[in-house]
């Protein structure tokens, strides 16, 4: 994946019919690389802070791996051709010294009384298919306890006889969501912990996954230990790797407020004269409208589109009346207010 190495195709450019519709239907969405900074947020990383290069990923910003040296995750410089992302995370592709390769971020969050109970995760990910050899393999965002134990996670099955996206728990059979996912397009993944009730939720481009599911098979309390991203060879051995790959484009961890998850527009109408954007505005949360010509340029200066320390629960509407627009694309930032 860099210049001293067989090269991984390139993922297409994000302006495609899929990524499209992830912004134009999605667009209560977190844009995760322009997140502020602020109460509740437990990690962020957008990858711009990191060298490029294999073996770059592990050891940068507290992540920690294994596999490291031959080539398996590390970071990728514009890897999206016209996307725009910059600095983006990848772990696959060569051939890995285990059969199950992973990078964690320690992030140790149990909550106690008076902090946020809920851990919101979000992640831009895409997968992209083997093309020199046959093998085929799995993909996980994944969470474990303090102690190191699994939890839960998410897996992204590339191989064709099980192809899909499957809720993994730490003591029994992996789920079939029934959703699938997109050969090299990026796709937002998001879900949220219910750490005291060790209950989760997750959405793909704002599709759900699975709500309110049991995080584990215990009924003890569950801690945010670490983040991971995983991959799982098919095969039994390392020989047997498929050059596909799993690419991070950005990843934000935070705590909020128990509250709308997860959070989606109620409704977009478009009229000769204005846009209308409509959603459900909760008690201690602020909103912030922003809008993009290109989907890579985001901008928040609209007059009133700030919607700050909401104090009531309520419905919240903002128009756009901009005149002589051909298109424009928007999205609804929600962050806890500090």
């Amino acid at each position: 994946m860099t210049a001293t190495g067989p090269q991984a195709p390139h993922f297409p450019p994000m302006i495609r019919p899929h990524s499209l519709r992830l912004i134009s239907n999605i667009l209560a969405s977190l844009s995760l690389a322009m997140l502020p900074t602020g109460a509740g947020v437990l990690y962020r990383t957008d990858f711009e802070t990191f060298t490029s290069g294999n073996d770059r990923w592990a050891g940068t910003d507290g992540w920690m791996g294994n596999s490291t040296g031959v080539a398996v995750h590390g970071i990728d410089q514009d890897v999206i051709v016209g996307g725009g992302l910059g600095k983006t995370a990848f772990i696959g592709f060569s051939q890995p010294s285990a059969t199950l390769v992973f990078v964690a971020k320690p992030i140790h969050y149990s909550p106690q009384a008076g902090d946020l109970p809920l851990v919101r995760v979000e992640s831009l990910v895409g997968i992209q298919d083997s093309f020199a050899k046959t093998a085929r393999d799995s993909f996980f965002v994944s969470i474990y306890d303090s102690g190191g134990g699994y939890l839960a996670g998410i897996r992204f099955d590339n191989r064709p006889a099980t192809y899909g996206i499957w809720r993994a728990d730490g003591a029994n059979p992996d789920h079939d969501t029934g959703v699938i996912f997109y050969r090299g397009e990026l796709h937002l993944l998001s879900f949220v912990i219910d750490l005291p009730a060790n209950r989760w939720s997750a959405e793909l481009d704002g599709i759900p996954l699975f709500e309110n599911a049991p995080f584990t098979a215990t009924t003890r309390p569950v801690g945010f230990g670490f983040l991971a991203y995983e991959w799982q060879l098919g095969a039994t051995t390392a020989a047997g790797y498929g050059d596909n790959w799993m690419l991070i484009a950005d990843a934000v961890v935070r705590s909020v407020p128990a509250g709308i998850e997860p959070f989606r527009l109620a409704s977009l109408v478009r009229s000769a004269a204005a846009t209308t954007l409509t959603w459900p505005g909760q008690q201690g949360f602020d909103y912030q409208v922003e809008y993009s010509d290109n989907l890579a340029d985001w901008r928040s200066d609209m007059p009133g589109a700030a919607f700050p320390a909401i104090a009531t629960d309520q419905t919240l509407t903002f128009q756009d009346v901009t005149p002589g627009l051909a298109r424009r694309f928007y999205r609804v930032l929600r962050t806890a207010t500090p």
